[in-house]
């Protein structure tokens, strides 16, 4: 080992400096010695047949060929790895043949090393059931649709005839010949076709519309000849429903007309001229000047201000008011986690009752809806179907017999409606047209008399 010669006077308070200015070769190759016989063993405890190799053979003699060895199938090669460590898991094995410092450590099973209580009766039950035969059987049934498929896809397709683009034909769209024509677009073509050829399908009856009564019965009170009971009883749903309407109608005049003020005319000009007016200067009255009253003594825009110190009971006196508002502040916010802790238990109840509240709820809604949609009517246009409206006679107007009854309704009206509201017709809304208002001249002529122009101007002011 070669002596390095130290520098004089050399700091070596650090690490790097101490690696800087001393010789630790010595140390480096011990500690390499140390890691090879940690890799490959230690030459005293290896016997002498792995270290010496004894010459029985000579020089002179000549070497044995060996006889040919016949190689291994490949079924057999495939078998003799199976005991071999697989090389993914080889960088999972120890290279080094240090041992383990801790020699006392636990050996830890992994999870299912060792079957538990639950599953051996897990794995009972499932015996008993059949689990693993129907499991056997699957997987049985799968491999054999697996080569069936792969078999199928190795076979070569002997049947030529296919036409790829047999869709876009003529005759699959239900065309026939006679009117096949390459002058005449497709859309002709198929406007020319029968109804009977073409293959539409017609759409299921809904629902609602078969299993709903044919007529809505009407009520009793109707009658032209009803009981007192019967009459009374239709008396007061149609005051119930007045009541909903005139509710409703009150709900919107208080949302929309309700809800602005009305302003008189003198009013609204007061208020015009005061925003046309709000940015001009306004001119100086002295009567309505507020100092005018008092002396000619001169006061200043600005007042001088006095610098007036606190002194330190001031000072004092603020510091205590805020440690004391403190103080308050933290007793009231620890007063109410006690009070929070001791209501634990009755919030608790009243999220379960909510909670149960809920649930009960959710599944009236549930059962709501699906009694809704069972008998809910078919969507057939964008308009909803007409309410009927309550039909009530009044008890003056009621007679004994049908030839001097009075109908207040119009029977095809009231069916077409009835229709609609059973998902029969589709929902319509009345489209009245205005008629247009014709504008009428009187043309004068020598055939024109007196009568002809007194009829025309009475005509045009029953008019106005």
């Amino acid at each position: 080992m070669s002596v390095v010669k130290k520098k004089k006077r050399v700091s070596k308070k650090n690490k790097k400096a101490w690696g800087k200015y001393s010789d630790i070769r010595d140390v480096e190759e011990f500690l390499e010695d140390q890691r090879l016989e940690e890799r490959l063993g230690k030459f005293d405890t290896k016997p002498d047949s792995e270290l010496f190799v004894v010459d029985t053979a000579g020089d002179n003699e000549e070497v044995k060929v060996e006889a040919d060895v016949k190689p291994l199938s490949r079924k057999l090669q495939k078998r003799a790895k199976l005991n071999e460590v697989p090389k993914c898991f080889e960088v999972l094995l120890p290279t080094s043949k240090v041992q383990d410092p801790n020699k006392k450590r636990n050996h830890v099973n992994p999870i299912g090393f060792k079957p538990s209580a639950l599953s051996k009766l897990r794995e009972k039950r499932q015996a008993q059931k059949g689990v693993f035969e129907k499991k056997l059987v699957e997987a049985k049934k799968n491999r054999k649709m697996a080569l069936d498929k792969k078999r199928k896809a190795k076979q070569v397709r002997q049947n030529f005839g296919l036409d790829l683009w047999g869709k876009d034909l003529p005759a699959s769209k239900g065309i026939p010949e006679t009117l096949v024509d390459e002058f005449i677009s497709e859309e002709a073509q198929l406007h020319n076709v029968l109804p009977t050829q073409r293959l539409r399908p017609k759409p299921p009856l809904a629902k609602s519309v078969v299993t709903r009564a044919a007529v809505e019965t009407p009520h009793p009170g109707v009658s032209y000849n009803p009981s007192y009971q019967e009459h009374q009883d239709l008396l007061r749903q149609v005051g119930q429903h007045e009541e909903k309407m005139m509710k409703k109608e009150a709900h919107l005049h208080r949302v929309t007309t309700g809800m602005f003020r009305r302003v008189t005319q003198a009013e609204k000009e007061n208020q015009w001229r005061e925003e046309m007016s709000s940015g001009l200067p306004q001119p100086h009255n002295p009567a309505e000047d507020p100092d005018s009253d008092t002396d000619n003594e001169y006061k200043a825009v600005n007042p001088p201000v006095k610098n007036k110190k606190k002194d330190h009971k001031t000072r004092r006196k603020q510091k205590e008011r805020l440690l004391e508002k403190e103080r308050l502040k933290r007793e009231k916010i620890d007063k109410q986690k006690i009070t929070d802790l001791y209501k634990l238990r009755k919030l608790q109840s009243s999220i379960k009752t909510r909670e149960q509240k809920q649930a009960s709820e959710r599944t009236k809604r549930a059962e709501k809806r699906a009694a809704t949609e069972a008998t809910a009517l078919p969507t057939l246009s964008a308009h909803k179907t007409p309410a009927k409206e309550p039909d009530f006679v009044d008890p003056k107007q009621l007679s004994g017999d049908l030839r001097n009854i009075q109908a207040n309704t119009n029977p095809l009206r009231e069916r077409f409606e009835s229709l609609q509201r059973r998902g029969a017709l589709a929902a319509s809304k009345i489209m009245m047209k205005k008629k247009k208002k014709l504008k009428s001249y009187f043309k004068a002529g020598h055939k024109v008399t007196e009568k002809d122009i007194e009829k025309y101007v009475t005509r045009n002011v029953g008019k106005k």
